[in-house]
């Protein structure tokens, strides 16, 4: 069968066919409290997995193992999953996700056949829906193998482009707003840091506008630190996602602290007239620098909280994923309560944020 390209994708749809009789509607998630009624000044997000509902809406397979068949049937699985977390969070007031890149399981990849935009084309519909219905912002994160901006490899920047090809997709057909992003990182810096560099900005250069406007960029923890991923992202006008735990393990020279890193990423997000949104991560005690802890703790969370501004977004990456975000609710009540019994407190924190 004859490989159909991420890139022909977009220009191959056609006009949609009358939907179908929906599916049996997914079961119900567990009765949760009820979301609280506060306007959002922050919003919490965590990434790809509900341990709450036991899901994560990334089931795949070997290549070996990757028949039409089985791709369709995991991707039909994945999207039940993401409507029911989609449901939720909802259920729990939280409105920032990260959907994980194996959501159409090796969708970049040539062995995937499967036109997946058509053959469920009404699943995304109704997905859409749901997103909008519930006000959720999605965002998706490549890997840095499957998406580098540096690479000398012809092969490599092709990969990157048909992954972000794919990304862009998904976003799309949940008829996503502005946004929601997909984050990429630089990559690696062979041969030597300059040359890294500036194929990074040719990358970016002759990155198709319906793409560009749909990516992020965030600094690493290995190689490039922020104070050298800002100046790419401004020069291409894309936004700069900050990561404190990155700041922490890579840090710039100067360094910057917290609250000048995410005033300068906000910044990006706000030229653009987006809502910006940073990474929260706390370094894991038993493992090598820059692994994710399960929980983030509150040293780490009062730190993000004094260095954002009202209307702002915060990506927890912690191992506990949803759970890890419902015990910061815990602390965030107890921060809003003392706010309230201080008003210089209340003046200068932004307070009962969601």
């Amino acid at each position: 069968m004859k490989r159909v390209s991420l890139g022909d994708r977009a220009a191959a749809r056609a006009p949609r066919a009358a939907p179908e009789a929906p599916r049996a509607a997914p079961e119900a998630p567990r009765a949760a409290p009820e979301a609280p009624r506060v306007a959002p000044e922050y919003r919490l997000g965590y990434v790809a997995q509900s341990l709450e509902l036991g899901i994560g809406a990334g089931h795949t397979c070997r290549v070996a193992n990757a028949s039409p068949a089985r791709l369709s049937a995991l991707i039909a699985t994945n999207l039940e999953e993401l409507d029911r977390i989609f449901r939720f969070n909802a259920a729990r007031g939280i409105h920032v996700f990260r959907i994980g890149s194996s959501l159409v399981p090796l969708a970049s990849h040539p062995v995937n056949r499967v036109r997946w935009w058509k053959d469920f084309a009404r699943d995304f519909d109704a997905l859409a829906r749901t997103a909008r219905e519930t006000d959720q912002r999605l965002s998706m994160h490549p890997s840095p193998a499957g998406a580098s901006l540096a690479s000398a490899s012809p092969k490599v920047r092709a990969a990157a482009l048909e992954e972000l090809r794919y990304s862009a997709m998904v976003l799309d057909l949940l008829e996503q707003p502005p946004d929601a992003r997909i984050i990429i990182h630089v990559g690696g810096a062979a041969p030597d840091r300059p040359t890294a560099l500036a194929a990074a900005h040719r990358f970016l250069d002759r990155l198709p506008e319906d793409l560009r406007s749909r990516i992020a960029i965030e600094h690493d923890d290995r190689v490039w630190n922020a104070r050298e991923v800002l100046p790419l992202a401004k020069a291409h006008g894309v936004p700069f996602v900050a990561d404190i735990l990155h700041n922490r393990v890579l840090p710039s020279t100067p360094t910057l602290d917290t609250r000048t890193l995410f005033r300068a990423a906000a910044a990006t997000w706000r030229e653009l007239g987006l809502r910006p949104k940073h990474h929260l991560a706390s370094q894991s005690e038993s493992a090598k620098p820059g692994a994710h802890a399960a929980y983030v703790t509150a040293a780490d969370f009062e730190a993000a909280l004094e260095a954002i501004d009202p209307g702002e977004d915060l990506m927890l990456e912690a191992k506990e994923k949803d759970r890890a975000l419902l015990a910061l609710r815990v602390l965030g009540e107890a921060r809003s309560s003392r706010d309230t019994r201080s008003p210089s407190a209340r003046a200068s924190r932004p307070t009962n944020r969601w």
